[in-house]
């Protein structure tokens, strides 16, 4: 009647709906807890660097917190600790224990053994030759906050193979898209097994 609202539904001026999408959430999730990606992101921290997220890019806020050698060394035994291997085991309590007491010994060990040329003390006559004489008062402070930051990652990665945490979650979650797939392995599964397993070069 002439007058009377239409209630005709009008869905060409409708906004488009935004679809949830649980696969690449899982992707991006497994993508930020990647060991690798956390040794990355510690490689900058070490330079005083952090991530612009509107440029998209690294920048320098400050000074970097040990030299060049110190952080090689660093990001060398952290890489040989923080990768898929440490996460998907499946250790106990009393071998976490035992794990995270072998790295406080080693980097306590390394760091003394190397405060010249790690930079904790004032570089001596022979720095520059390499003949380091490990002499004057060593900034603890600074070697408490690095080695700190290296057990706090060290143990939040190994924690993930607590009785098998991890591993046990992705087998469940494997044999769960199996059973909705009818046995055919969803694309975004492989995306997110490929990331995780994938050899890197």
């Amino acid at each position: 009647m002439e007058g009377e609202p239409s209630y005709e539904d009008d869905y060409s001026a409708a906004p488009p709906i935004n679809t949830y999408n649980p696969e690449g959430e899982i992707t991006n999730i497994v993508g930020q807890i990647d060991p690798a990606q956390i040794v990355d992101n510690f490689n900058h921290a070490l330079k005083g660097e952090y991530y612009n997220k509107e440029k998209g890019t690294w920048e320098s806020i400050g000074d970097e917190l040990v030299n060049s050698a110190c952080r090689g060394w660093v990001i060398s035994y952290s890489t040989s600790l923080m990768n898929n291997a440490s996460t998907m085991g499946v250790i106990t309590k009393e071998q976490l224990n035992f794990l995270m007491w072998g790295i406080i010994r080693t980097v306590a060990r390394e760091f003394r053994c190397n405060l010249e040329k790690f930079g904790f003390v004032p570089p001596g006559k022979g720095f520059k030759n390499k003949e380091y004489e490990n002499k004057g008062s060593p900034d603890t402070a600074r070697m408490d906050m690095v080695a700190e930051m290296i057990f706090q990652r060290s143990l939040l990665i190994y924690s993930r193979s607590l009785c098998g945490t991890e591993s046990t979650k992705i087998f469940k979650s494997l044999n769960m898209a199996e059973q909705l797939y009818g046995g055919r392995e969803p694309q975004e599964s492989k995306g997110m097994l490929s990331s995780m397993f994938s050899k890197r070069k």
